[in-house]
């Protein structure tokens, strides 16, 4: 079986659809904007601390990405010395960058167990494996987002996805005591389910650059954060 089907003539021309159809190019990407220094207050830098949080949910049985570090090697340079990776993070936020060499990633197409046609590429997904230490700086920054929106009321109470102590469980429990107490109220309950297939592959990249800056989000964020997904 092959995804797309039997059309291709070669490995050069398969890659090629695979590519369009799992990484089709954003509609509105953002301009790669050149280095600028952003002096870090005190407060803002990385510390050994926010590091060893973010490693101890790191897996050394996650496979790595292009560079083929894995985990274990991270963990292993910030037991012998603590200041290594919190500095490499620093520069990076100092500059607003994250290099190209850094976003590399390893696309592996997976088929999803139980289909009938493996020739159709809704039958597979995509895992990317990226660079160790670039999904160490991302954790980083993911967490100071959440923090962030946490301190100045930027989400839902009722949002259970994306933060800390809350998931798929809480939500299932949520809904259903929102549909016993409708029940208990004499009143008929229906759940609508929507799957948005691509949502955050398909994200405008400059409204989502202008929402962090409306919201005050800290200036290094927002820069790094632009380079990031920048090409």
């Amino acid at each position: 079986m092959v995804p797309g089907g039997y059309t291709h003539v070669s490995a050069s021309s398969l890659n090629k659809s695979i590519m369009q159809h799992f990484f089709p190019p954003n509609p509105c990407p953002v301009a790669l904007q050149p280095p600028a220094f952003v002096k870090l207050e005190e407060k803002d830098e990385v510390d050994a601390t926010e590091v060893s949080l973010a490693l101890r949910k790191c897996s050394n049985n996650s496979a790595p990405g292009p560079d083929q570090v894995p985990y274990g090697v991270w963990k292993g340079v910030h037991t012998v010395n603590r200041h290594v990776i919190p500095k490499l993070i620093n520069h990076l936020l100092s500059w607003s960058i994250h290099q190209p060499s850094l976003k590399d990633s390893l696309g592996i197409l997976l088929p999803k167990p139980a289909k009938g046609d493996y020739n159709a590429f809704a039958s597979y997904r995509v895992i990317a494996l990226m660079q160790t230490f670039s999904k160490i700086a991302k954790r980083i920054i993911n967490q100071r987002l959440i923090k962030f929106a946490k301190l100045n009321g930027l989400y839902l109470l009722r949002q259970t996805g994306s933060l800390p102590q809350r998931a798929t469980f809480d939500a299932g429990i949520s809904l259903r005591h929102w549909v016993q107490e409708a029940q208990a109220a004499g009143l008929k309950a229906s759940t609508i389910f929507l799957d948005i297939k691509g949502g955050f592959d398909n994200v405008d990249h400059s409204t989502l650059l202008r929402r962090l800056q409306t919201k005050n989000v800290p200036k290094y964020m927002v820069k790094w954060i632009s380079n990031f997904i920048s090409y």
